[in-house]
């Protein structure tokens, strides 16, 4: 049987040089910990030294370190004194203390990926695992290894969430640090946001068919690839409809080119000229469109990780939540179903640490009114689990006084349908509804002056949802 990756040697070293430099534990810290070491007795040195410098940054020296582990009652299974007494004599260079750390980490990563691999080909054998859960698990675990050889989970205590909320704060203030916000490139929807959407925010917008849930993900999409600030890496995951149909609502929302005219070929020179240079800005972007119809919610997971790991992708865009089969089968009512691939997909969002934006239907109930939260389709999950919930509203049959409110483009050179955004969910900021404009020529949305008599900000004490929810 062969003998699992480990080296004696490095992790020897490392224990001596906590015996000699002060500042050697600091180092070393970020980078492993008690699990990632393969001899026992040296996990048992390294917990025992962690416990003293927690407790008020004990000094640890071989007397210190024997004294406390007698006291622990815990020295035979340390080696016993001698063990520890020569534990200086096997480092020589203690400035190396972190290269010798990386190669413990090192050892610890691959000895995690043996074991993986024979839990992996055990459940292969074994015909009764779910396959598909199989895949979907070991993914996760795959992931999780590679964000661990990254650096080290810490224990957050409320001292070090402070110690690094006022730091990342005092970096953004003085331009040190870029924020880490996703803008959605409508002012007015970015400042609701406070500076747009959020790593691990799971966001859903909702809306009764044919009002444009669709043109408002890919008018989102048009905006980040096109950011002023930083271009963003988008995955786009259109189950309704298929690339080309997106790239072509893509080329109208770029060029101000009628989409009917694009999907019909019957350009004059001009929007040629228009419909290619659009083609050209949207070749060189970071979008990756990912079009399975009734895609399997453990697919579209790994996909997801895929794309993350490979494209560093930085924001993700579902169309839509109802087309996910989380193969729960045909006897489990609908609710449910949505319930688990809603959950799963607010799991997957702080799994990845971006923020996955999810288009949805929104009941029959809201046909013609203000859809509210109770209209969210087949569950109330979706109302529990998402960070933010925004509706997109406005009259099927205009009359006169709807036509006035219309409004041109920021070219001048189309009608807008004025459309409200309800934000009816904000867990960490304010709910009320803003507009925006629709360009149905372009299957577009584009900003529009926000007037007075619009904007209906939501009274605190109605808002139904707080900052502490």
């Amino acid at each position: 049987m062969r003998t699992l990756p480990h080296n004696d040697e490095a992790e020897k070293a490392i224990l001596g040089a906590l015996l000699m430099r002060e500042d050697a534990y600091d180092i070393v810290s970020e980078i492993i910990g008690t699990d990632d070491f393969y001899q026992p007795m040296n996990g048992v040195i390294f917990s025992a030294i962690e416990k003293m410098k927690g407790l008020s940054n004990q000094a640890v020296d071989i007397i210190t370190l024997i004294d406390h582990l007698r006291k622990d009652g815990s020295l035979d299974k340390a080696g016993g004194a001698a063990y520890i007494a020569g534990l200086t004599e096997a480092v020589s260079v203690t400035a190396n203390v972190e290269q010798y750390a990386h190669i413990v980490k090192e050892m610890s990563i691959r000895r995690t990926l043996v074991s993986l691999s024979s839990s992996f080909t055990e459940k292969a054998f074994d015909e009764t695992e779910d396959i598909e859960k199989t895949l979907d698990s070991g993914q996760n675990e795959m992931l999780q290894l590679s964000l661990s050889s990254e650096s080290r989970k810490e224990d957050y205590t409320i001292r070090t969430a402070v110690s690094s909320v006022v730091n990342t704060l005092i970096k953004r203030m003085s331009g040190e640090m870029e924020d880490v916000s996703i803008p959605t490139g409508f002012d007015i929807l970015d400042n609701y946001t406070n500076g747009g959407f959020k790593p691990q925010d799971y966001i859903v917008i909702a809306a009764r068919p044919s009002i444009g849930k669709t043109a408002f993900g890919v008018s989102l999409i048009r905006n980040m690839i096109r950011s002023m600030n930083k271009e963003q890496r988008v995955a786009f995951f259109s189950l309704e409809m298929p690339a080309s149909q997106i790239t072509e609502r893509l080329l109208a929302n770029i060029s101000h080119v009628n989409l009917g005219s694009i999907a019909k070929a019957t350009l004059s020179p001009e929007e040629s000229e228009r419909v290619m240079n659009a083609a050209e800005i949207l070749y060189s972007k970071e979008l990756y469109i990912v079009d399975v119809p009734n895609i399997r919610l453990n697919e579209l997971r790994a996909k997801a990780r895929a794309l993350k790991r490979e494209q560093q992708i930085t924001v993700m865009v579902i169309d839509y939540i109802g087309l996910i089969d989380p193969g729960l089968g045909p006897q489990v009512p609908r609710h449910e179903v949505i319930a688990t691939v809603s959950r799963s997909l607010k799991s997957l969002a702080r799994e990845l640490q971006i923020p996955i934006i999810v288009l949805c239907q929104v009941s029959r109930d809201s046909e013609e009114k203000e859809p509210i939260l109770s209209n969210l389709r087949d569950s109330g999950s979706i109302e529990q689990d998402a960070d933010i919930v925004m509706f997109l509203h406005r009259k099927r049959t205009l009359d006169d006084d709807d036509r006035k409110k219309n409004q041109k483009d920021s070219e001048g050179k189309a009608t807008l349908q004025t459309t409200k955004v309800i934000i009816a969910k904000q867990r960490n900021g304010r709910t009320g509804t803003i507009k925006v404009g629709y360009n149905a020529a372009t299957t577009s949305f584009e900003q529009v002056s926000q007037s007075s008599e619009f904007i209906e900000p939501t009274p605190p004490e109605k808002k139904g949802y707080s900052a502490n929810k």
